[in-house]
């Protein structure tokens, strides 16, 4: 929970640098065709990148629903199905709507995601493998 705070605290002064930095983008580089097809390039580039950031997030996860699928089969399979669910949504968003600026909130909101479900999939192992007599944290 406390790392979820910390994340959304992080975000909150991401999205106070995504506004700032949006206003201060706008003054400072004109709106001419010569630095258009630039800035297409970017755009682009920054297209790319969100995408495989969330494709490489999604392969790390891969190992650790795998070994979730050894202990509770049924419901590794439907957490890892809205995983992968979450992850084309965000992946579809590149395409229809892109804007480079609001794609670091998004990828920001994709690792608040993972670290949920990564919580929720750390408690699960906890309890399969903890033992209520022998605990193997201090309280």
């Amino acid at each position: 929970m406390k790392n979820i705070i910390k994340f959304c605290t992080i975000i909150a002064v991401f999205v106070t640098i995504y506004v700032l930095g949006g206003r201060l983008i706008n003054e400072i580089m004109p709106n001419h065709d010569s630095t258009h097809n630039t800035s297409l390039l970017f755009l682009y580039g920054g297209m790319i990148g969100y995408i495989l950031f969330i494709v490489f997030v999604v392969v790390l996860q891969e190992e650790s629903y795998s070994k979730l699928s050894m202990y509770k089969p049924r419901l590794s399979k439907i957490m890892h199905f809205l995983y992968i669910l979450v992850a084309v949504g965000f992946v579809m968003y590149a395409f229809v709507s892109f804007n480079l600026q609001f794609s670091i909130l998004m990828a920001l909101l994709f690792m608040l995601i993972t670290a949920a479900l990564d919580m929720v999939r750390d408690k699960l192992f906890q309890e399969t493998q903890g033992n209520p007599l022998h605990p193997k944290r201090i309280i």
